[in-house]
């Protein structure tokens, strides 16, 4: 997990959000490898283990994914309007499929993969986390994708709730309707849009 990272984490228990520290066991460059996240308001930890932040249990018996509308990187780099350095973009569940290939095509964005699919693994601009809920602070990413199965109420209020206003959502589920997004376009089994401003 990049270290720097923390900065826009914060604690899934409920509480008000507050930050989180991060205390390093063994890095590598920027990224943690093993170690602990802690939050100084209800004083939860969170291990890291080879550089994945836990958050959660990783399922024992997850069920098999949805299956996800085709389209490439290059089509979700253009869904989340990605140009230009810095920042944060979240790819979740199936979404998150396109870690390596986006890291390439966007260069200076840290992507964060949550519940990503099977054998994936962190890199020096890909963190990636395991959570049953988002926990980032509000307003901090710059575009968030949700993959297949995980398109439902619960994920899609914490997307927009961490989506700074008037940037993008992607998800892989033509019928969402987020409250507090407007749509850019919807079709071929994808939902793509804005989070209002104000």
């Amino acid at each position: 997990m990049f270290i720097e990272l923390t900065e826009i984490l914060r604690c899934p228990r409920d509480h008000p959000e507050s930050y989180l520290v991060a205390a390093p066991i063994a890095m590598d460059g920027r990224r943690i490898v093993r170690g602990v996240i802690g939050c100084p308001e209800c004083r939860a930890e969170f291990p890291i283990v080879d550089g994945v932040a836990y958050f959660a249990e990783r399922p024992k018996a997850a069920q098999p994914p949805a299956s996800s509308p085709p389209y490439d990187v290059a089509a979700l780099t253009a869904f989340l309007n990605l140009g230009g350095p810095g920042g944060y973009a979240v790819l979740v569940g199936a979404a998150a499929r396109f870690g390596a290939e986006i890291v390439a095509a966007v260069p200076g964005v840290h992507f964060v993969a949550v519940n990503p699919p099977p054998g994936m693994g962190a890199g020096p601009s890909l963190s990636v986390l395991v959570a049953a809920a988002l926990p980032f602070k509000s307003s901090a990413v710059r575009a968030v994708a949700l993959g297949a199965g995980h398109a439902d109420a619960p994920w899609l209020r914490e997307a927009t709730r961490i989506l700074l206003p008037g940037l993008r959502l992607a998800v892989e589920d033509e019928r969402a309707g987020p409250d507090g997004v407007s749509e850019l376009a919807r079709g071929g089994g994808l939902f793509v849009g804005e989070k209002l401003r104000g």
